[in-house]
């Protein structure tokens, strides 16, 4: 007969291992796969063809790679820092007691319940140079029918914008419910020693922020380097190269010109990338630090 505590054990066990075992199906193997496709020059229909590390030779070796990582860089730093900055202030906006509060978070939200694909048709037609919405505001202040899609200089901003739009409601909404959990009594007791609403914010607020801020900011930056759907629907990388991101590089070696194992070879990359960016935020965050 087994003890109580190791019945409590061994139920625990059970209990956790379709879990671990649909992270290590759908997760770590996908990676191992992808990392063992990488060393090898596939077009899919053959067999794969061991040629070790000249995947990754190719890739720092590509102006289209390097462009394309250039790109996605430009791409996430334009994103997620406008995310994080509007998300919290419209966060605290809401965290306050107003009427109609409600209704306004619910109108806020609704960007980010629509399709991506539909989020970007409707932006390409408001960026239209003829009968685009855009183009009728910009024509009021004398800016004739202004190329968004088609101009190297304002094109990678044209994705910015509506990227912005779109994912700042979810984060906003992160935020709210992590201001939310902050007890009352802390800013009160601030605020009765004579602190200022700015002084409670930078010394009370944003350290008891800090696990959710770091959790928006990893989720963020990962979405922005995975953005594929807007380059693909709105620009296909164009005009040139100006929007070809890595993931839209990683489709168009992989399935258009089936260079398999050099996708593979990048899409490693990205993830590498991914998980310094996650480990640098970890740290400037200042979890995993003892004391």
């Amino acid at each position: 007969m087994l003890s109580y505590e190791q019945q409590r054990r061994l139920w625990s066990i059970i209990f956790v291992i379709p879990a671990v075992a649909f992270f290590g199906i759908f997760y770590v193997w996908p990676i191992i796969q992808t990392f063992w496709l990488s060393l090898h020059q596939w077009n899919i229909v053959s067999v794969p063809k061991y040629i070790g590390l000249s995947n990754y030779q190719n890739l720092f070796t590509s102006s289209q790679f390097i462009n394309s990582f250039q790109v996605t860089t430009k791409y996430v730093f334009g994103s997620v820092i406008p995310v994080w900055i509007i998300a919290l202030a419209v966060a605290v906006l809401f965290n306050r007691e107003f009427r109609g509060k409600d209704m306004y978070i619910m109108l806020y939200y609704l960007p980010f319940v629509v399709s991506l694909t539909v989020w970007c048709v409707l932006w390409k037609i408001i960026y239209h140079p003829s009968f685009g919405v855009l183009t009728a505001v910009t024509d009021l202040f004398g800016f004739r029918n202004i190329r968004w899609l088609n101009d190297p200089r304002l094109v990678l901003a044209a994705l910015i914008i509506p990227n912005i739009w779109k994912v700042m409601p979810a984060n906003m909404v992160i935020l709210l419910a992590g201001l939310g959990s902050i007890p009352k009594e802390y800013t009160e007791a601030a605020k009765i020693d004579g602190a200022n609403s700015l002084r409670v914010f930078w010394h009370i607020i944003l350290p008891l922020l800090k696990p959710v801020l770091l959790y928006v900011v990893i989720i963020s930056t990962i979405s922005a380097f995975q953005v594929f759907t807007p380059a693909y629907l709105m620009t296909r990388g164009g005009p040139g190269s100006a929007t070809r991101v890595l993931p839209l590089f990683i489709y168009e070696n992989g399935f258009q010109y089936l260079r398999m194992g050099l996708a593979c070879a990048a899409s490693m990359v990205l993830f590498m990338v991914l998980m310094a960016f996650s480990l640098l935020q970890l740290r400037f965050f200042g979890f995993g630090k003892e004391g």
